[in-house]
């Protein structure tokens, strides 16, 4: 049977959901809801669906919802469909506070509704043979670089809620461990928000950990960069590339040039197959799945507030580094 869904919002990501639950054959697309009746049309432009200006008069018609509002609006929303048990993917981050997502994860237990985070790069195929490659192993350090052009649509939240938190889960995902903030700087650029962030974290187990995360780039970065004892690994996750590089046994010949000296190779590197399936698309997918078999989404309340956990620790230790440099000097004693 089809699980009747709608999707709540349809901004840029909103679209999104749209067309990958219109073309799903498990879902049947009841319909999309905006308070922005131009957008609602445009939505209709592109996909046979119904409209709505108020999410509550989906009451009755869905089974699930997509919610892919600005933040502020999440606990609320996902909130009225969860108490009337109807299931919910809710956009990262989960809410904006952690009491509000204690409060979702509660009601998702107690009415049984199911509760999944959007967060998509759990689902990016190069994290999921990273994930193989790892098999349990801890890294030594882990060098993370997610960078972006700004975006004015953004406008609500600062960028370690919007691009850094990404990174702070797939941390979980991959560790499988807690993990505690060492230091945090931050700069504001495009807004009055922080748009470049560099934090320092530290797992339970060890692991090094450092983030790099721009909304003030003129180029869009995904890179991971894990040394292991024995070997590095290397990811793009926008380009969906994956290479591993081993220190070989003993030097190998590559070719004699006739002098007296020679050329060797004493690392391989290998790159591995990665799979091209849309992330979107299988977040959804499993989203669907664990209403149809009554298992537990993939990425869930719990990893939602874990992650927004991180991001207040985050945002928290950011706030001590904007001292002037005048005080910073009269405390030091110093003087230039």
């Amino acid at each position: 049977m089809k699980v009747r869904v709608a999707v709540i919002g349809t901004g840029n990501m909103g679209l999104h959901h749209i067309r990958n639950l219109y073309h799903n054959p498990n879902v049947d697309l009841v319909g999309v809801v905006d308070v922005d009746e131009e957008r609602i049309k445009q939505a209709q432009k592109l996909f046979s669906v119904e409209g709505f200006k108020d999410y509550r008069e989906l009451l009755g018609k869905v089974d699930a919802v997509s919610i892919v509002t600005p933040t502020s609006t999440h606990y609320e929303i996902a909130k009225f469909f969860l108490e009337n048990h109807v299931n919910v993917l809710l956009e990262k981050p989960i809410t904006q506070e952690i009491c509000d997502a204690e409060m979702l994860i509660e009601i998702s237990e107690k009415t049984g509704s199911r509760l999944a985070i959007g967060h998509i790069e759990r689902f990016n195929p190069v994290m999921t043979e990273l994930k193989q490659l790892l098999n349990g192993k801890k890294p030594v350090f882990i060098d993370i670089h997610r960078e972006s052009p700004f975006d004015p649509r953004i406008f609500d939240t600062d960028v370690i809620s919007d691009l850094m938190i990404h990174d702070i889960d797939l941390i979980f995902y991959l560790l499988n461990e807690p993990v505690q903030v060492i230091s945090a700087q931050a700069v504001c650029v495009h807004s009055d928000r922080n748009d470049l962030v560099n934090a320092q974290l530290i797992s339970r187990s060890g692991v090094l950990i450092s983030i790099m995360t721009s909304r003030a780039t003129e180029q869009k970065i995904r890179s991971w960069r894990i040394i292991m004892p024995e070997k590095l690994i290397e990811a793009d996750l926008l380009e969906r590339k994956l290479y591993l590089t081993r220190r070989t046994s003993v030097g190998v010949d590559l070719f004699q040039t006739g002098f007296d000296h020679k050329y060797t190779q004493e690392q391989i590197t290998a790159k591995v197959l990665v799979a091209n399936h849309e992330p979107l698309q299988m977040e959804i997918n499993d989203f669907i799945k664990s209403i149809q078999t009554g298992g537990a989404p993939k990425s869930g309340g719990t990893e939602g507030l874990q992650a927004l956990k991180i991001v207040k620790e985050i945002q928290k230790a950011t706030t001590g580094v904007s001292k002037s440099w005048e005080s910073q000097e009269q405390e030091l004693n110093i003087t230039i």
